[in-house]
């Protein structure tokens, strides 16, 4: 629970939220374009969504009384057509299964004090709008972590919250000291003022020792999805096996039943999603046996069609044309991510910055301790442990790609405001790309130099 605003402020808040001191919450009664200016603000504010909007109604910058007092005179016809809309989706969507209609219903979600563990759950629907506090731009608290009430209980809670603590004490006390030497070693752009020099300079910290944050590190998450996708992603956290996945994912449906009631109400726990990874881990465990992981390097292209200089003209060319094509059904998505777990067989990444701002040593006695807390905690927590893992550690994930979601992500992630981890894989990507089908890979817009951290 968050502390309860003032009854003034909260006269104030009540018409558009569905609930006041509760980190789940659903917006209601606001443009969209309010909306996304709120769900922005989680990028470059340490305030919560309701503290930012509460600042917009008291400054004047909203003037939404009149559209609130508008619907006070009809609340009795509201409800009333409240309740045909509900009859009317229990009818198409539930009785005759026309679930499409659900995704003209939207639902905008405000989920704060979020574990960054979880909210890779949460951001592993594709078909959503999110918009997460920047781990770039925004210095996060060193009090603010995720405790597992089952570790926190248990006689290693103690182990897990000094891995913890650990590493956000070291990145809270390292951040004011980076960004002086680094204000130090780069002076202010022309026509640059003393504050955006100051501004800029914190954001390379933030850069730099992010790696440092625990994934238990509490972010905040602005969320916009439709009814018929969060039905699914809520199905799919109900039946995770991460507690705070599924006591997270009860929030949400509890808040968004406020606003898409009828389209979201059976979304529950599903046998099938909870038992396959158990028995796909078995498997994999007899199958891989006691191998060795072998070492992770960068990119590499595992697949990619022979032909597909070929497919690309005949793609072009089909919808001018009377010939057959045959060919798979267009994919609703344009990449699917395959995530293994968080472990720290994989090692981690070290910012090559660490040396030469003095931290290096503390940046590997952090990750020891880090890998040791896991090591105890894994045996009994297997989901848990990756908690005290921090963000430098590297993880496996299996891309499936099509040539226009790789130019998207080349081109954006190549560019000299990329951060250096992500910017390296993008332009890994390319070269991969290139290696085995050049002609198609010279449309794409990639940017190979390399940069110091990217200017604020």
């Amino acid at each position: 629970m968050q502390p309860a605003p003032p009854e003034a402020d909260a006269a104030l808040l009540r018409p558009y939220v569905t609930n006041l001191d509760r980190p789940v919450f659903a917006l209601r009664n606001l443009p969209e374009e309010v909306v996304a200016v709120l769900f922005a603000y989680y990028s470059r504010s340490r305030e919560t969504l309701r503290a930012n909007l509460l600042k917009l109604l008291k400054e004047g910058d909203l003037d939404l009384a009149g559209r609130v007092r508008a619907l006070e005179p009809d609340e009795e016809g509201l409800a009333a057509a409240r309740d045909k809309a509900r009859q009317f989706h229990e009818k198409w969507v539930v009785g005759y299964g026309h679930a499409s209609v659900a995704e003209h219903a939207v639902a905008h979600l405000a989920l704060e004090d979020v574990s960054i563990l979880a909210s890779k759950v949460v951001e592993d629907m594709r078909l959503a709008a999110y918009t997460e506090k920047s781990t770039r731009y925004v210095v996060f608290d060193k009090e603010r972590y995720y405790r597992p009430a089952a570790i926190m209980a248990s006689p290693l809670g103690a182990r897990y919250r000094e891995a913890a603590e650990w590493l956000l004490e070291t990145y809270s006390r390292l951040s004011p000291e980076v960004t002086r030497k680094i204000m130090a070693e780069r002076p202010p752009g022309p026509g640059q003022s003393p504050k955006g020099h100051e501004t800029a300079c914190r954001a390379q910290a933030c850069d730099l020792l992010r790696y440092f944050l625990p994934t238990a590190t509490l972010t905040n998450i602005g969320m916009t999805v439709n009814g018929r996708a969060l039905e699914h992603l809520l199905t799919k956290m109900l039946s995770h096996p991460l507690p705070e996945a599924r006591e997270l994912a009860a929030a949400m449906k509890a808040e968004a039943l406020h606003v898409i009631p009828t389209l979201i109400k059976y979304a529950a726990p599903n046998a099938y999603m909870q038992e396959t990874p158990k028995a796909v881990a078995a498997l994999a465990a007899e199958v891989a046996g006691q191998a060795e992981p072998a070492p992770t390097s960068g990119v590499r292209l595992v697949r990619a069609p022979e032909d597909a200089e070929a497919h690309l003209a005949a793609a072009i060319l089909y919808t001018a044309s009377r010939l057959p094509y045959d060919r798979d059904l267009h994919r609703h998505r344009m990449a699917t991510q395959l995530r293994q777990g968080l472990t720290p067989e994989h090692g981690y990444e070290m910012p090559e910055e660490a040396e030469r701002h003095g931290f290096a040593a503390l940046f590997r006695e952090g990750m020891a301790r880090a890998a040791d807390a896991y090591a105890a905690l894994a045996p009994q927590f297997p989901e848990e442990a990756a908690y005290v893992l921090p963000l430098a550690i590297r993880v496996r994930v299996l891309f499936t790609w099509n040539l226009r979601e790789l130019h998207h992500f080349i081109a954006l992630r190549s560019g000299k405001q990329g951060h250096p981890a992500y910017r390296r894989i993008a332009q890994e990507t390319f070269r991969e790309l290139e290696r085995v089908h050049p002609f198609l890979a010279s449309f794409v817009r990639v940017d190979l130099q390399d940069y110091d951290l990217a200017r604020a």
